[in-house]
This record gives C-alpha cells, structure tokens and sequence, in this order.
C-alpha cells in the first residue's frame, strides 16, 4: 500500500514537473518572440535613418552638381538655357529609375527581409524542437522510473514469495 502512494505522490511530482517545463517553455517562447520584435524593429529604424541620411546627401550632391554644370553651361550658352538643359537632365532620370528600380530597390529589399523572415522561423523551429525533446527526455525518465518501481515491486514479490516457499519447504 506504502508503495503504491509512493508510486502516486511520484507521478504527482512528475506530473507538477511537466506542467511547471512546458509554463517555462512557453513563457521563454513569448519572451524570445518579444526580443526578437525588438531587436528587429531597431534595426528597422536604424536602417530608415541611414536610408534618409543617404537620400539627404543624394540630393545634396546632385544640387551641387546642377550648379556645377548650369555654370560650366552658361559659359557656353545663355543662363536660362543652361538651367533649363539640366533640368531636363533630370527629368530623365525619372523613368530610368522607375524602368530599373525593381532591380535597384525592390528586389534587394524582399531578399533581405525574406532572409530575416527565414532565419527567425529556423530559429523558432529550433527552439521548439529544443523544447520538445525536454518533454520527452521527461516523459522517457517517467517511464525509466516507472519501470525501475515495477521491477523493484515485482522483485519485493518475489522475494517474499521465495522466502514463504523455503518457510514452507523448512517445516
């Protein structure tokens, strides 16, 4: 009887252990979920920044460079001219940059944030597999101490039947 309560206060444990395992697993599963948002949407802002800082120089330059030629041409041709000439220069810029701004823009942008998506759903899956295999590892010591309490049960049985057999065989 002593050793089937034992037997029931162990599977109790076992059972508080499993349930208090998985809490955790599930609470460092949210936390990681978390930090990992965080540590994604910082590199997100610090990535804008320096995407604003550059466009800001971009147009910088290419001011400077519009004075330098409207300059450079009203040596040659009368000012208005000059600056109407660069600005048509620049107006063509615009549908080369809308013919190759796939190319330029939006194709590095998916592949880097489909490498991010990729990279987290493999690291995700890991943890979870990590996770996993910790509720089995306890599952399978369960049962290992499971097992261990029959076979000692079984042995206390039968040695009791062995010594009731010789007490029977000694009279």
């Amino acid at each position: 009887m002593a050793i089937m309560e034992n037997g029931m206060n162990e599977m109790q444990d076992m059972k508080s252990r499993i349930v208090s395992e998985v809490e955790t697993y599930v609470k460092s599963e949210y936390e990681l979920a978390r930090l990992q948002i965080i540590d994604k949407a910082s590199h997100l802002v610090g990535s804008l920044l320096l995407v604003i800082c550059i466009i800001l120089i971009a147009f910088a330059v290419m001011a400077s460079c519009a004075v330098a030629a409207v300059v450079a041409l009203a040596q040659v041709v009368p000012t208005w001219l000059a600056c109407l000439i660069v600005g048509v220069a620049y107006l063509l810029l615009i549908p080369i940059l809308v013919v190759f701004a796939q190319g330029l823009f939006v194709n590095p942008i998916v592949k880097k944030l489909s490498g991010i998506r990729n990279c987290q759903e493999l690291k995700c899956e890991t943890l979870r597999a990590e996770g996993h295999a910790a509720v089995q590892r306890e599952r399978m010591g369960f049962h290992v101490r499971a097992i261990q309490e029959t076979f000692n049960r079984y042995s206390q049985l039968a040695s009791m039947a062995w010594n009731f057999v010789r007490r029977l065989f000694k009279k």
